[in-house]
């Protein structure tokens, strides 16, 4: 209806077709011979309400075109914002294989160091209080041991306490 509010006055006829089954139908021709045919009369349309229909045809299409912009808009930033998270996590991935990698290849490098390193310790452990006599060094040579050093006259078993 508003394409024939907006459309200049034009000496064109238009038929109303209204078949055996009464579906109704307009157009610009005759209507076929099985069909009821009526002719609608077409009113001149004042200039005045044809320049106010065009001015609100504009109106509606620009705000259609700003909605449609800001909605072309915000798809195009949420299509950023995820590319952006999608490389941030391939970022995250990656960093986080190449420290898996990294300390795979640390594992492995202190498993072949450990292989031909030599014990540093023997594979037995004296009890912490041993029998055996030993030197304090951290003593200073002019007091006595804190054990009873072997001697020609006694063994240092004598001398020790018994358990």
């Amino acid at each position: 209806m508003l394409l024939i509010a907006i459309s200049p006055s034009v000496d064109a006829d238009v038929f109303k077709c209204i078949a055996s089954s009464g579906k109704i139908t307009y157009q610009g021709r005759p209507c076929s011979s099985d069909a009821q045919q009526e002719k609608v009369p077409i009113e001149p349309t004042d200039p005045r309400q044809l320049a106010e229909a065009e001015r609100r045809l504009a109106i509606w299409q620009m705000e259609r075109d700003k909605q449609k912009a800001e909605r072309l808009e915000a798809e195009r930033m949420q299509r950023q914002e995820q590319h952006r998270i999608e490389a941030v996590e391939a970022l995250k991935r990656s960093a986080e294989a190449q420290r898996q990698q990294a300390l795979a290849e640390l594992r492995q490098a202190e498993a072949l160091e450990n292989q031909y390193r030599m014990q540093a310790y023997p594979l037995y452990y004296l009890p912490y209080q041993s029998r055996l006599p030993y030197r304090d060094r951290s003593r200073s040579i002019d007091k006595a041991p804190r054990w009873p050093m072997r001697d020609s006259k006694s063994t240092w078993m004598t001398n020790s306490p018994r358990r």
